[in-house]
């Protein structure tokens, strides 16, 4: 099995411990490694070194191959000149995936999502390579929602197509953007409706003939930049045609459209670190719900969540807020309102503050 590790984001919602430079997949958000550190880790455990591959932005790609060392191949970490979003990060890895190795199956994994990689998570890696295998599907993995969460996207899952007790393949029948409340608790109770986790599992040849079909002009990319892999020629077609291709995600470029997806379910643990709010959701609070990273001092104050692993901080009288403390700059921002934080970087780079971001 291959795999292929999507690590161009920004997180401008780990603002201000991301930036351009140190985007969230090389940060250590959990005391136990870089996010891209323990998404090779886990490929590595379904995937030979030299089966795992990572697409990153080229200005990011020294910072990667520091973050991850010698675990797998350097030449396998492929840099993006520009940005471009999942459908083209994802059929660059396929075109060069079938170039070297024919129409082999292949996973779909980001750099900066939390995922228990044990037994769980092998069986459903497992169900996935052994079906898309032999069939011409479009797989992506659902997560066993255990919350009805208004942050996730859902996949509506119908009839079963495979599965020995260790994983379902079942039909994906729809997709449905993040939900209201009330909308996400009947998902949840339809026991039919999973957490869209944004990995996937497919052949080369599968994944590229969506593309064609739904993106015929990103495809025209692909097949130019296809055709120079193994060449003199490539790093020169890839700098030149890349920026060509449609900025576009996969699921609204293809998932969304085509009639061969299907999803296996997962019932393990998973994470995508939306936000600092996903903190709370990897370290334990204390008894007045506070998550604290770092040194800390605390006088009647609850449910807040503090990371600043270098400084200490000291809170007096506050409930709700977000504290980040990046050294050069420090958030301050009530809880429900961590998704504006972007907001803040929209700001700075109007300011022109290139050295916050």
């Amino acid at each position: 099995m291959y795999s292929v590790i999507l690590a161009g984001g920004v997180g401008e919602r780990f603002w201000p411990l991301s930036r351009r430079q140190r985007p969230k997949q090389l940060l250590d958000l959990t005391g136990d490694g870089t996010m891209i550190s323990l998404t090779v880790n886990r490929a590595r455990t379904v995937s030979k070194p030299e089966e795992v591959f990572v697409v990153t932005l080229a200005s990011q790609r020294d910072a990667v191959i520091e973050a991850i060392g010698a675990t797998i191949p350097e030449e396998n970490i492929i840099g993006e000149p520009v940005g471009r979003n999942t459908a083209p990060s994802i059929g660059l890895a396929g075109v060069i995936l079938r170039q070297r190795f024919g129409d082999v199956p292949f996973l779909v994994l980001p750099a900066d999502h939390l995922v228990d990689g044990g037994e769980r998570y092998q069986a459903a890696v497992d169900a996935a390579g052994a079906y898309v295998s032999g069939h011409d599907s479009l797989l992506t993995f659902g997560i066993t929602p255990t919350r009805p969460e208004t942050g996730y996207g859902y996949i509506q899952s119908g009839a079963p197509l495979a599965g020995d007790g260790g994983a379902e393949v079942l039909e994906a029948e729809s997709f449905h953007e993040k939900p209201s409340a009330e909308r996400a608790r009947k998902f949840v109770a339809s026991g039919a409706h999973l957490w869209n986790s944004g990995m996937f599992c497919w052949r080369t040849d599968t994944i590229l003939k969506a593309i064609r079909d739904y993106v015929p002009d990103l495809y025209a990319v692909l097949d130019d930049i296809g055709r120079a892999v193994g060449t003199g020629r490539f790093e020169t077609v890839l700098k030149s045609r890349y920026p060509d291709a449609p900025a576009a995600s996969i699921d609204y470029a293809v998932m969304e459209k085509a009639d061969n997806v299907v999803v296996v379910r997962g019932d393990f643990y998973w994470n995508d670190v939306g936000g600092w709010e996903s903190i709370r959701d990897v370290y334990e609070s204390d008894e007045a719900g506070n998550v604290m990273v770092g040194k800390h001092v605390l006088v009647g104050s609850t449910n807040n969540t503090v990371f600043s692993p270098e400084r200490t901080v000291g809170l007096v009288g506050l409930d709700d807020v977000v504290v980040v403390d990046a050294g050069d700059a420090i958030l301050v921002c009530a809880r429900d309102k961590v998704q504006q934080v972007k907001e803040i970087v929209e700001i700075l780079k109007k300011q022109g503050n290139d050295g916050l971001l």
